[in-house]
C-alpha cells in the first residue's frame, strides 16, 4: 500500500479512497431522510451510473481503493475483526449481535457493516421490525472525505458531528491501522464534545491548514488541532473560516472554497471574498508551542497575508442568483487530480463557463472513459461529470474522495 503522503490539495494524485454507492443509499423514506442527513431520496441506479464515470476517470489517472475491499481486508484478521465489531456494537448498543456476526466471512460482514444488517423475524428485538435494519446502513459513506483525512504523513480520524456516521470513522480507523499501517490521530481522545469532519480540513501547505468552523467542525475541534500541533511542530498555521449554520449548502469549508492550482481557487464569493461579514476569519499561529490569534476582514485577505497569490474563480460566475443556485449543488466543490487538473459536476454550467474563461479546458468524463481523450497529455482542464442524483446527496467531487498519496508541490 502507498504510504500516507498528502502535503497539499493540488499535488499530482497517486492514490485515493472511494466508495461506490450501494443499496445503503436507498434505505431511506421521507420520514427518515433527515436522520440520514439527506434532503431527498436518491435513485440508486442513476446514482451508480453517474458515479461510474467519476470512478473510471480517477482510476485512469491513479490508483483507487474501494472502502468495501479495504474493510474486507481488515476483517480477514480475526483479532482486528473482533476489535472493530466490538467497538461498533458497543457504540451502537447492539452487543447482542456479536455472536451472530463474528462468524460471518470477511466479505459478508463488510457488506453488512456498510449496507446494513436486516431485521430477522423471531430472532431480533421487535423494536427493529419497522426500521427493517438492526444495524443501520451507512447512507453517507460515498462521501469518503468526511470520516478521515490524510494530513501530511498521518491520518486524522474524525469525530463526526452526528452519531449516524460514527461507524464510518471506526471503519476508516481500522483500515488505516491494519491495511495502511499508519499512525492515526483521534480528536475524541481530547474531549467527548470535540467534532471535526474532513470537508472542513484543507491542506494549504506543509505548515498551513485551512479549517471550517460550522455545523460539523466545532470550536473544540479547532482547539484540538491547535493544541495537537503546538505540542508536536515548531511552526504551524491554521486559518479558520466561520461558516453559516445552514444545513445542506454550507456543511463544510470545501463547499465554499477549494484550491484549483498554485495561483487559482474556486470560491463562493459572498462568503469568501466579501469583507467584514458577520462570519469571522481568524488565523491561529503556532510558534514554539505558543498560540496567538489574528483576525482578518475576509478569507481571501488572510490567504494573501499567508503568502498565497490566488486568483478567485467565482462559483456560478458573476451573477449572485447563479452563485447561490450552483453553490447549493456543490458548484465550489471541485477536486484536484493535480495542479490545474480538476474534476466536478457538469450541471453547474455557469461555474464551468467561468472556469473555461480562466483557462481550464472543459473535458467530458464520458470522453475520458471512452478513450477519446488522454488526460495525461493535457495541461490545465476540468473534467465534467454529468450528474443529477449524486448532487442531491449534498456533496461534490472533493466530498467523494479521500486522497492517501500526492506528489509534493514546488511552491
Amino acid at each position: 500500500m502507498n504510504k500516507i503522503e498528502v502535503f497539499s490539495e493540488i499535488g499530482q494524485l497517486n492514490g485515493v479512497i472511494l466508495h461506490t454507492p450501494g443499496t445503503e443509499i436507498e434505505q431511506m423514506t421521507p420520514e427518515t431522510i433527515g436522520h440520514a442527513l439527506y434532503s431527498d431520496i436518491l435513485n440508486l441506479n442513476i446514482a451508480q451510473k453517474e458515479y461510474s464515470y467519476f470512478q473510471k476517470v480517477l482510476s485512469s489517472w491513479c490508483r483507487t481503493y474501494e472502502v468495501t475491499d479495504l474493510l474486507a481486508q481488515v476483517l480477514q484478521d480475526d483479532k482486528a475483526k473482533q476489535e472493530l465489531l466490538n467497538k461498533i456494537l458497543e457504540r451502537e448498543k447492539k452487543t447482542f449481535l456479536f455472536l451472530e456476526l463474528i462468524d460471518k466471512d470477511a466479505e459478508t460482514l463488510s457488506k453488512y457493516l456498510i449496507e446494513g444488517y436486516p431485521y430477522i423475524e423471531g430472532k431480533h428485538p421487535l423494536e427493529y421490525k419497522e426500521k427493517r435494519f438492526v444495524l443501520e446502513p451507512l447512507y453517507n459513506l460515498f462521501f469518503t472525505r468526511d470520516a478521515s483525512s490524510s494530513i501530511y504523513d498521518r491520518v486524522l480520524i474524525h469525530s463526526m458531528r452526528t452519531t449516524v456516521r460514527d461507524r464510518e470513522s471506526f471503519i476508516m480507523e481500522a483500515v488505516f491501522r491494519h491495511v495502511f499501517l499508519t499512525e492515526t490521530i483521534n480528536p475524541k481522545l481530547y474531549s467527548a464534545e470535540t467534532t471535526t469532519e474532513g470537508g472542513d480540513c484543507l491542506i494549504a501547505k506543509d505548515d498551513i491548514l485551512f479549517v471550517g468552523n460550522g455545523l460539523r467542525t466545532n470550536a473544540k475541534g479547532i482547539e484540538f488541532l491547535a493544541s495537537w500541533y503546538a505540542a508536536r511542530k515548531p511552526k504551524q498555521k491554521i486559518l479558520v473560516q466561520q461558516l453559516p449554520q445552514i444545513r445542506d449548502s454550507f456543511i463544510h469549508l470545501d463547499m465554499v472554497f477549494n484550491f484549483l492550482d498554485k495561483d487559482k481557487c474556486i470560491v463562493y464569493e459572498p462568503l469568501i471574498c466579501k469583507r467584514n461579514t458577520s462570519f469571522s476569519t481568524t488565523l491561529i499561529n503556532i510558534d514554539g508551542g505558543n498560540i496567538t490569534y489574528k483576525d482578518f476582514p475576509c478569507f481571501m485577505d488572510a490567504t494573501e497575508y499567508l503568502g498565497f497569490d490566488l486568483e478567485p474563480v467565482a462559483c456560478g460566475g458573476n451573477d449572485l442568483w447563479n452563485q447561490e443556485r450552483e453553490q447549493w449543488h456543490s458548484g465550489a466543490n471541485f477536486f484536484c487530480m493535480g495542479e490545474g487538473k480538476i474534476i466536478g459536476y457538469a450541471r453547474n454550467t455557469h461555474t464551468i463557463d467561468n472556469l473555461n474563461k480562466h483557462g481550464f479546458e472543459v473535458i467530458k468524463a464520458e470522453d475520458v472513459v471512452k478513450g477519446n481523450v488522454d488526460l495525461k497529455t493535457k495541461n490545465k482542464f476540468v473534467v465534467t461529470v454529468e450528474a443529477s442524483e449524486l448532487p442531491r446527496g449534498c456533496g461534490g467531487a472533493r466530498c467523494m474522495t479521500m486522497p492517501v498519496s500526492r506528489q509534493r508541490v514546488e511552491w
